[in-house]
């Protein structure tokens, strides 16, 4: 009989806390600040911990400031999974839906988007953290990949190309489209971005017409896992 996963500690139960706390705390400050505004002895305060504490489980800012990317892409991540289930079975939906959660579309997807866009200034500096883009663009991309190969299989798509390079046009499209929504450009609002994005994709994947409006999640459980990202830095 195999061995029952061992119980973790409660000092570690309560070092993987203050870790959880520290990531929280960073990812509001950058968001509310920017990461050049930000100091560790600030996410410190913000978190509740001691300056020492905080040195013990992250190094650098950078070090820090990856982890955070990484803790908000999980934290998406669950919300993406929740609204998925929303779009059922249907490629064409769920394509919509996923690269709706690929736009600065609710408050928690902004707040993330704010991060990658530091991320973005940030590599161009320090050439290392491309690994961390990268790692998080292949989530995205495999994502979509799968979803085109599922909708080709069943007839529902007749794409031109091989999927995974549409994948990569329709994350390129919703970068561009996204920055301009958060940008708030007169120009392009986020509606003005879900229908270019429904109709350059339809096209791309050869949809019969533009793809549905995606599958969206109510506000409760949103709002739930924005409160643990940003405000459990308190708790």
């Amino acid at each position: 009989m195999a061995d029952s996963p061992k119980e973790p500690s409660q000092r570690e139960r309560a070092a993987a806390g203050a870790r959880n706390r520290i990531l929280a705390a960073a990812a509001a400050c950058i968001v509310r600040d920017g990461l050049a505004n930000v100091r560790m002895a600030g996410i410190a305060r913000e978190a509740g911990v001691s300056a020492g504490l905080l040195h013990y489980h992250f190094d650098t800012k950078e070090q820090l400031f990856a982890e955070v990317l990484s803790y908000s892409h999980r934290a998406s991540s669950e919300l993406n999974q929740k609204v998925m289930q929303r779009a059922h079975d249907h490629p064409a939906q769920r394509l919509s839906t996923f690269l709706d959660r690929c736009l600065p579309s609710d408050e928690l997807l902004a707040n993330e988007w704010l991060l990658w866009q530091e991320l973005d200034l940030l590599c161009l500096r320090q050439p290392h953290l491309g690994k961390v883009a990268a790692e998080l663009y292949e989530d995205l991309y495999s994502t979509v990949t799968s979803i085109i190969t599922e909708g080709a299989g069943s007839g529902v798509f007749s794409p031109a190309g091989e999927p995974r390079m549409i994948a990569e046009t329709a994350v390129a499209l919703c970068d561009g489209l996204g920055a301009r929504v958060l940008a708030r450009d007169p120009r392009l609002t986020l509606a003005d971005a879900r229908r270019t994005l429904a109709i350059s994709v339809g096209v791309l994947v050869g949809h019969a017409g533009p793809l549905p409006a995606p599958a969206q999640l109510t506000a409760g459980p949103a709002s739930e896992l924005m409160s643990g990202l940003l405000a459990g830095a308190r708790r």
